[in-house]
C-alpha cells in the first residue's frame, strides 16, 4: 500500500474507533513504528488528527493552528507520574487522558487511570490503556477491563485492561474477576469508593492523597 493511501486509511480508522495507536498502526500496515510515527506527524500536519502519547485521536474539527501539543501531566510530577498516585506508568499498565484542550494525563494502572475518569468527568476527551499482555495502546472504549482479579501489579482494587476479548477471558480462568466495558469498570470503582465512604481502599492511592 502506498503511503497517502495508507494515511487515507489511518485517518478513516481515528475518525471511525475514536483513536489509534502507533503499535496498532504499525502491526495493521506491516510498517514500522518509525514510519507509522511519520505518518501521523503528517496528518497532524495537515490538521486531520491530534497526536497523543502513544498514537493520534481525531481533531473533531479544530483548525491546525489550534491544535497544542500536550503539555504533559499534572504540574509537579514527572513526565509519566501517575496524577492519581504519583507512581510511575508502567509499559504494560499505562493509561493516557486527553482533556478537552489538548492536555495529557498519565495513570500508573488501569485502576488510577478510572480514578481519573471519576475526578475529571467530562473533561476526558480520549482515553487510551494499554493490553496488560502485549502492552498495546488501544482506546479505552474499546478495552475488556479485568477486575478483582488475583493479579493485582498495582494498585488495589485490580483493575487490568485487554484489547482482545478471548485472551481477557482466558487470563479471567487463571485469576477471577470479572470483566466489563470502561463504564462498569467505572462504576466499579465508584461503587468502591462509595463503600469507603469515598476514601480510596488502595494503599498506595491512599498515601499519595495524604501527602
Amino acid at each position: 500500500m502506498k503511503g497517502v493511501q495508507r494515511r487515507k486509511a489511518i485517518l478513516e480508522a481515528v475518525r471511525r474507533e475514536g483513536g489509534i495507536s502507533v503499535s496498532d498502526i504499525a502491526a495493521r500496515f506491516a510498517i514500522s513504528k518509525m514510519t507509522a510515527h511519520r505518518d501521523l506527524e503528517l496528518l497532524e500536519g495537515l490538521g486531520e488528527v491530534k497526536r497523543i502519547f502513544g498514537g493520534a485521536i481525531p481533531v473533531g474539527g479544530e483548525p491546525a493552528e489550534a491544535v497544542t501539543e500536550s503539555v504533559g501531566p499534572a504540574p509537579g510530577a514527572g513526565k509519566t507520574d501517575c496524577m492519581i498516585c504519583s507512581r510511575p506508568a508502567t509499559q504494560h499498565l499505562l493509561y493516557t487522558l486527553t482533556l478537552a484542550g489538548g492536555e495529557q494525563r498519565f495513570a500508573c494502572c488501569p485502576h488510577c487511570g478510572i480514578s481519573a475518569h471519576l475526578v475529571l468527568k467530562d473533561k476526558v476527551q480520549m482515553a487510551m490503556a494499554a493490553d496488560y499482555l502485549n502492552a498495546r495502546l488501544h482506546p479505552a472504549q474499546r478495552s475488556h477491563f479485568l477486575m478483582e482479579s488475583a493479579a493485582a501489579p498495582c494498585c488495589h482494587p485490580s483493575i487490568l485492561a485487554f484489547e482482545n476479548q478471548e485472551m481477557a477471558r482466558r487470563f479471567q480462568a487463571g485469576f477471577g474477576g470479572r470483566l466489563g466495558g470502561l463504564q462498569e469498570a467505572i462504576d466499579f470503582l465508584e461503587q468502591d469508593l462509595a463503600l469507603n465512604k469515598g476514601e480510596s481502599s488502595c494503599p498506595h492511592c491512599a498515601a499519595a492523597r495524604g501527602k
